[in-house]
């Protein structure tokens, strides 16, 4: 019974720790509102840090941290450690962990960062890049009567299943 209040306390802060930001920044805090992390009390200071200048300046003073695409495996895979792994084996995660030049999709890219990317948008991600898919893409694409990446490729290694 304890572990509950104490895990509904932690929600609470979180959340009134994320209104502070909404006073600028009303659509990425109206977009986190509606992710699952936020109901998780995931919220602007786990990925800011608490950003205290940032939040006292008149002007353009960044927050704390913003992870960059090499560092997000790191942060995102600290809760999702059974995706990191193979992200960062992957051709896109090796790409992104060696800040190549060649762009390569990280966490941020295919999930999204303040709100949660669903299929379709995932895929016009990917097609941003990848816009000549394969013939076998297209064809399997259309037997299944939709075309989603995930359908046949592992989403974070994005091999072939």
């Amino acid at each position: 019974m304890t572990w509950l209040l104490l895990a509904a306390g932690l929600i609470l802060q979180a959340q009134e720790g994320a209104k502070v930001c909404a006073a600028c920044h009303s659509d990425p805090f109206e977009e986190l509102q509606k992710h699952k992390h936020f109901a998780k009390s995931i919220s602007c200071e786990t990925c800011h840090g608490a950003s205290e200048q940032h939040r006292n300046a008149v002007g353009a003073t960044p927050p704390d941290k913003v992870a960059a695409p090499d560092q997000q495996p790191a942060l995102c895979g600290a809760c999702h450690p059974a995706q990191r792994k193979p992200f960062e084996s992957s051709k896109h995660g090796q790409l992104v962990l060696a800040k190549s030049r060649t762009r390569a999709a990280s966490c941020g890219t295919c999930h999204g960062v303040h709100s949660a990317r669903n299929a379709v948008a995932m895929l016009r991600q990917c097609e941003r890049c990848h816009a000549a898919l394969p013939a076998a893409c297209k064809k399997e694409g259309e037997a299944a009567g939709k075309l989603i990446c995930a359908t046949c490729h592992d989403p974070h290694t994005l091999a072939r299943r």
